[in-house]
C-alpha cells in the first residue's frame, strides 16, 4: 500500500483555478459554502466569457479545447454554450471527408499548460483532445466521434501502421481511456504495455513519456498492464512529493491534481 506522507488536498484550498474548484467541490466537500458558490461563480463565467458566435475562442482549437476542458472542471454539465463549442470543435477536428482542411497552430509544452494533453503531432492531438471531450461531455454515441475512435484503434492495431511518438501517443490514450468501450478495446491493450516498455525502475517513464499525464491516464484502466506501471509510477510518487504536498518543479497545482485524480481513482486517498 502507498503511503502518501504529506496532505495533497493543501493546494486547492482556496484555489480559484479550474482544477482548484473541481477539488474543492468534489474533494474538500466545500460546494455548499457561499465562498465555494462565489469562485465557481466567477470561474464559471471567465470560461464561457468571449466565446465567438461560431461556438469557439477565438477561432482556435487549442483555446476551444482549453475552454471547454476548464469547463468540465467546473460546470461539468453540457451546456447551450458547451454543445455550440463542441460542434465547432468536432466540425474541424474531427472533419469528414472532403470537409474543411485542419489549420495548424503553434503549439508548446507551456501552451499547453494546465491541459491533460501534449504537443505531439497537430492532428493527433487536435483529434484525441476533441474524442476525449465528446466523451466527457457524453457524446460516446456520436456517429462521427465513434467512426474516429474506430479508425485510431484500427491504426493502432496494424502492424503496418507507423506508431506515433509518445507525445502523440498521450493524446491518443487519453481519448481512449475515458470512453466506456474503447478503456477496453484490443487497441488499448496493446497500446499500454508499450508504456511498460520504457518505464524505470524507479517508477518513472523515460523521456519524452510525460509523467503526471501518464499515470493520470493509466489510473483509468483496470488492465492488468496498467497497474503493474500505476504501481510502481505510485511508488515513485510517494517518495517525490514536496513537504507542502505537491508534485513537480513547475506546475506544482497541476500535477498535484493530476496526482491526486490518480490516486483517487485507485481509492487510495
Amino acid at each position: 500500500m502507498v503511503t502518501i506522507r504529506h496532505n495533497p488536498y493543501t493546494p486547492f484550498a482556496s484555489s480559484q483555478s479550474p482544477v482548484g474548484i473541481y477539488a474543492r467541490q468534489r474533494w474538500l466537500g466545500q460546494e455548499l459554502t457561499p465562498r465555494w458558490k462565489m469562485d465557481f461563480q466567477k470561474a464559471a463565467q471567465k470560461l464561457l466569457a468571449g466565446q465567438s458566435p461560431d461556438g469557439s475562442w477565438g477561432g482556435s482549437i487549442i483555446e476551444t479545447v482549453r475552454h471547454l476542458f476548464g469547463l468540465h472542471l467546473t460546470v461539468r454539465e453540457p451546456n447551450q454554450q458547451i454543445d455550440k463549442a463542441l460542434d465547432w470543435l468536432i466540425e474541424r477536428a474531427l472533419p469528414v471527408r472532403g470537409g474543411q482542411p485542419l489549420t495548424r497552430e503553434s503549439m508548446r509544452g507551456e501552451t499547453l499548460g494546465a491541459l491533460p494533453f501534449t504537443a505531439g503531432s497537430w492532428h493527433i492531438f487536435a483529434m484525441g483532445a476533441t474524442l476525449f471531450l465528446a466523451t466527457i461531455f457524453g457524446r460516446t454515441h456520436d456517429p462521427t466521434v465513434l467512426d474516429r475512435y474506430e479508425g485510431v484503434c484500427h491504426r493502432i492495431l496494424s502492424k503496418r501502421a507507423h506508431q506515433p511518438g509518445w507525445l502523440s501517443a498521450n493524446n491518443v490514450l487519453r481519448a481512449l481511456v475515458v470512453h466506456p468501450v474503447y478503456a477496453r478495446h484490443a487497441a488499448t491493450e496493446m497500446l499500454v504495455p508499450r508504456l511498460s516498455a520504457v518505464q524505470e525502475e524507479s517508477g518513472r517513464w523515460g523521456k519524452p513519456v510525460p509523467l503526471y499525464q501518464t499515470v493520470n491516464a493509466l489510473a483509468h484502466l483496470d488492465l492488468k498492464t496498467a497497474e503493474g506501471q500505476v504501481k510502481r509510477a505510485f511508488a515513485y510518487l510517494a517518495a517525490t512529493q514536496h513537504p507542502d504536498g505537491t508534485w513537480g518543479k513547475a506546475d506544482r497545482e497541476w500535477n498535484t491534481f493530476l496526482v491526486v485524480h490518480a490516486l483517487r481513482n485507485k481509492d487510495i486517498l
